[in-house]
């Protein structure tokens, strides 16, 4: 069990200087942990000098921590060996704060450190798969590793750069030792930058795997994980989401996905995400995706539903999971609905790791059309209508140019628009000392809706606040939040900022969103980790 009054009484007796800022994170090695094992995770950055303790979202239990150097900090940690293969989030806490979150992986894959002198084809590095190798781009140049295969192998390559907050846009190819390429990936569809491959060997020998960034760019900030084995290849699970505290049975939904087994699973009450990993029968290494959690039903779509017959039905509020099994598939869903409700539906594709981009049609029982989604929209696809007369209406999914087979999916979340808001926080972590204070700016949304909005803090014991009534019409408010004496000095906690108000009939209470801090954090990625909104991690620092 990790001593934390130890090491900070070690730590207070330093030089006060070097607590000056709080810590911030680059990169760690390895670039993931293996479930089940004890392992050295070294975290690299800035102003880790007084690191007491690192927080993960994956459960690690974490044994002992040596933070004697600015620039790195090691922490023994220890993981369950049912802790599911994926991407995941840590922070450090230290005397001086905590610092903002950095995404590494759980894998079942071996690591290994990528070479420096891996620059031309005749200094390949030699890899013994199934492996993964932690590198960086090069600047101006290619990354090149050396496998041994035999005829009939199957070799999947992998490479999660975006997905683990990267700048680098990867380009991938497989190369047999006369420079002839059998395989080629740039982005593959539904992983956002990254790319992967797999291919079966027709002959054995040696083969060369070449990785460089599409514009050639390379350094520290262009870091990736080469994932080098016989897995699966899949994008999503379906259905996509789940709500929360359900059990669900999950298949997976992918280029090469035909062998693997549905996966049951249980979805936390308290989480956005759940993750899932599953192996060939008899493999060795894992294919990831995650399931969204939501708080409402969720309803697969019922195979064929290509008409207003055959339509699957769903009650509002909903989550819609279908998929487009043949090229030009259609998906009818059939609901009931009062006149002057009004319905929101609003596609989710690339943000869940499908291929597919759909339309949205929504239309009457007599099959008119009343309303339909842009092929402009700035999102995914999203249409809305005040419903003109009580009865049954259909919203109908199409393939934006009528693909389809293993890789496209969808959900749909479809929603009854009442007055209400909406709250965000351009923040993702504070700092105050025991008995100190500080301050969130939570901008509001409204939706039909002028009245004053009440904060609460859910996360922090014997918090005070002030200023937690947002006025009547404003557009933000200054929640300021005085922390209890008690507070110990380097710990690390997460709190939501919750908003509450009564509209009509109706106590609407909401989670403040922290989107903004977010997508500033991890601005390569197109979708900001689902998991890590609405949660502001709070870092007490030592009195000076």
């Amino acid at each position: 069990m990790l001593n934390v009054r130890a090491l900070l009484l070690v730590v207070l007796a330093g030089p006060v200087a070097g607590f000056a800022q709080s810590p911030s994170l680059t990169h760690t090695s390895p670039g993931a942990l293996m479930p089940g094992k004890a392992q050295e995770l070294t975290v690299h950055g800035a102003n880790l000098l007084g690191a007491t303790n690192l927080w993960t979202g994956f459960g690690a239990r974490i044994l002992s921590a040596n933070a004697t150097n600015a620039s790195a900090a090691k922490f023994q940690v220890s993981l369950p060996a049912d802790t599911p293969v994926g991407i995941h989030a840590v922070r450090v806490a230290s005397v001086n704060g905590g610092s903002s979150p950095l995404l590494l992986m759980v894998d079942d894959l071996p690591s290994v450190a990528d070479k420096a002198a891996n620059v031309r084809s005749t200094n390949a590095q030699p890899l013994a798969w199934p492996v993964a190798v932690d590198g960086a781009a090069a600047s101006l140049g290619c990354k090149f590793y050396r496998v041994t295969v035999k005829a009939g192998d199957r070799l999947a390559i992998e490479v999660v750069a975006q997905r683990l907050g990267s700048k680098l846009d990867p380009v991938l190819r497989l190369l047999d030792l006369r420079g002839r390429e059998l395989a080629f990936c740039d982005d593959e569809s539904g992983l956002g930058g990254d790319c992967r491959l797999a291919h079966v060997f027709a002959a054995g020998g040696d083969h060369l795997i070449e990785v460089r960034d599409i514009n050639f760019s390379g350094g520290g900030d262009y870091r990736f994980r080469l994932r080098v084995g016989d897995f699966p290849l899949a994008s999503l699970p379906f259905p996509a989401a789940v709500k929360a505290g359900a059990q669900r049975t999950f298949d997976f939904v992918g280029p090469q996905v035909d062998k693997l087994k549905p996966v049951t699973a249980t979805a936390p009450l308290d989480a956005m995400r759940l993750a899932l990993s599953a192996k060939f029968p008899g493999g060795k290494s894992s294919t990831f995706v995650s399931a969204l959690v939501s708080d409402t039903a969720e309803f697969a779509d019922a195979e064929p539903n290509d008409s207003a017959e055959t339509a699957t039905s769903f009650t509002l509020p909903a989550g819609l999971n279908g998929r487009f099994l043949k090229p030009k598939d259609r998906d009818f869903w059939k609901f009931d609905a009062r006149k002057g409700q009004r319905v929101l539906f609003t596609a989710q594709t690339r943000s869940i790791g499908s291929a597919s981009e759909v339309m949205l049609q929504l239309r009457d029982a007599k099959g008119t059309a009343i309303s339909s989604s842009s092929v402009n929209d700035a999102g995914e696809g999203s249409v809305t209508n005040t419903i003109p007369a009580d009865g049954t209406y259909f919203l109908v999914v199409d393939e934006l140019i009528r693909r389809g087979g293993p890789q496209h999916a969808y959900r749909i979340v479809a929603e009854l628009l009442t007055p209400g808001f909406m709250l965000e926080a351009d923040v993702d972590k504070v700092e105050a000392v025991p008995g100190g204070s500080f301050t969130v700016k939570v901008s509001v949304t409204r939706r039909d809706y002028t009245g004053p909005v009440t904060l609460s803090v859910l996360g922090i014991e014997g918090a005070r606040l002030a200023d937690e009534i947002i006025k009547e019409k404003a557009t933000n408010g200054m929640l300021k939040v005085t922390l209890p004496e008690s507070a110990a000095p380097g710990s690390l906690a997460h709190f939501r900022i919750i908003g509450s108000a009564k509209i009509g009939e109706n106590e609407v209470r909401l989670v403040t969103r922290t989107t903004p801090a977010l997508r500033r954090i991890f601005s390569p990625m197109l979708f900001p980790p689902r998991e890590l909104d609405g949660f502001i991690a709070l870092g007490v620092k030592v009195e000076k």
